[in-house]
């Protein structure tokens, strides 16, 4: 069976006629009618997902509103339990909580258990689904920005709920990887995520290990490396290897505040394309905005919010 829409026929009634706060006096938004979509996190108040959310909301004409919602970890059950009693459509969840709400959902997609991990809830008749975005958000990013990426080699440093979902995106592009961690165990689950999800080939390299010789020749030859880790959030340097990226070579940093981290500055500052985690942002966004609207994703509205906002900082 599968879950139908909880109030999505509700949404697309509070559409119609939905107010507009366009400098009217009598249209004010967000009103009494209007239904909740929450970013679950701890923080959550960084993010830039109510940015874009609520933007695609108001162009689209439905009566949503999209609320950052910071939740201590020993919380967040509770949390996801209320969200059918505050009407809500559905949630994003971001760290740390995309495997702790693993058990509170009632469907779970086949996405989210290949990852391990989910980033989307959606409230359904049927009950509470739970989805992972992140691997379509990357997937569409990544043709977006490198050329023939399909079959390209990558190397991965991380072994968190971002890398298993790039691990699924790699993979599933046919990528070969090299899996980059400190502890054997973490980076060898991501290499047989990647591997199940399609992978030529994907190995191991431990950091701070006689793997350092292996790690320097990965990132020399591979076609795109990516950083999966929060570092550079807070100027951080990623290890040496990866600050010697050479022109022809892509740098992919998932953080996309600071919009250039170190990582990113040290790849074009010789030669080598660099991206941050924007692109997959509102790829993954675009995903979610289409389980709960059932629209299309308005992507250049999106877009144009955020850079917006980022602008304005």
């Amino acid at each position: 069976m599968t879950p139908s829409s909880r109030g999505m026929g509700g949404a697309g009634d509070a559409a119609a006629g939905v107010p507009h706060d366009d400098g009217d006096a009598g249209t004010v938004w967000p009103t009494a009618t209007t239904r909740p979509v929450f970013l679950l996190g701890w923080p959550a108040r960084h993010s830039l997902s109510p940015v874009l959310h609520n933007a695609a909301f108001r162009a689209d004409g439905l009566d949503l509103v999209y609320l950052a919602a910071p939740v201590p970890p020993d919380r967040v059950r509770e949390v996801v339990g209320a969200l059918a009693a505050m009407d809500a459509v559905g949630a994003n969840v971001t760290v740390p909580h995309k495997r702790a709400v693993l058990p509170a959902c009632d469907y779970l997609t086949d996405e989210a258990q290949l990852i391990g991990a989910v980033n989307t809830l959606h409230l359904t008749d049927e009950g509470l689904i739970g989805d992972n975005t992140d691997a379509r958000g990357l997937i569409r990013a990544l043709e977006r920005d490198v050329d023939q990426v399909t079959g390209a080699g990558f190397v991965l440093l991380g072994t968190g709920g971002a890398a298993r979902a790039a691990a699924v995106a790699i993979g599933r592009l046919g990528g070969d990887l090299h899996v980059v961690g400190r502890r054997r165990d973490a980076a060898r689950d991501i290499a047989d995520l990647a591997r199940r999800a399609g992978s030529a080939n994907a190995e191991v390299v431990v950091l701070g290990s006689a793997d350092e010789a292996t790690l320097a020749t990965a990132t020399a030859t591979a076609r795109v490396v990516v950083n999966a880790t929060p570092l550079g959030m807070a100027g951080e340097e990623l290890p040496a290897g990866f600050h010697h990226l050479e022109p022809g070579q892509v740098a992919y940093d998932l953080v996309y505040e600071p919009a250039e981290t170190p990582f990113l500055a040290a790849a074009r500052a010789r030669g080598a394309a660099a991206h941050n985690g924007l692109a997959m942002l509102l790829g993954q966004a675009a995903v979610s905005y289409e389980q709960w609207t059932a629209r299309p994703a308005p992507l250049q509205v999106m877009r144009a919010a955020v850079e917006r906002f980022l602008g304005t900082r």
